[in-house]
């Protein structure tokens, strides 16, 4: 028998409503669904719910993590926003947008492949001029070595 959470979340309140214990009502359901009844701390977090005064079964709980649905629009705000200000902090980014910490390490360092460098947000990925720099860079700087080593070694 498939029941949806909908229908445990029922069973839930009526066994709350028979002043039932939470355990006494997590060892009823698990003994008529074996592996298909809640888990304990479900039963637990929906007696102390009702505890509170709620009696809305339609929905489970809305606390924990936010959810991690990057939206174009999130990620076209965030590249904007370091556009215009390179300095842009973890908080900000995620205050202005209003989503959550996890989203916004999505966004930075997944989708726009990001990663804060000192104060700059820089791009993780580099460009081929940028490549091409850094590869005449280390030769100039290799040769100079060398000849530094060569001097050094016939003095």
């Amino acid at each position: 028998m498939d029941l949806n959470h909908e229908n445990f979340r029922c069973m839930i309140f009526y066994y709350f409503k028979y002043n039932l214990a939470a355990q006494q009502s997590f060892a009823r359901l698990r003994t008529a669904f074996g592996d298909e009844a809640p888990c304990r701390t479900t039963i637990y977090n929906w007696f102390a719910e009702f505890k509170r005064g709620r009696v809305d079964l339609s929905k489970g709980f809305c606390d924990g993590r936010p959810s991690i649905d990057v939206k174009n629009k999130n990620k076209d705000a965030v590249r904007c926003m370091i556009k215009t200000n390179r300095h842009v902090t973890y908080d900000k980014v995620q205050a202005l947008l209003g989503i959550g910490i996890s989203q916004r390490q999505s966004i930075l360092h997944k989708h726009l492949a990001m990663k804060k460098l000192c104060p700059w947000w820089i791009p993780h990925n580099l460009t081929e001029t940028q490549k091409t720099g850094r590869v005449t860079w280390y030769n100039a700087l290799f040769i100079r070595f060398k000849e530094v080593a060569l001097n050094w070694y016939k003095a």
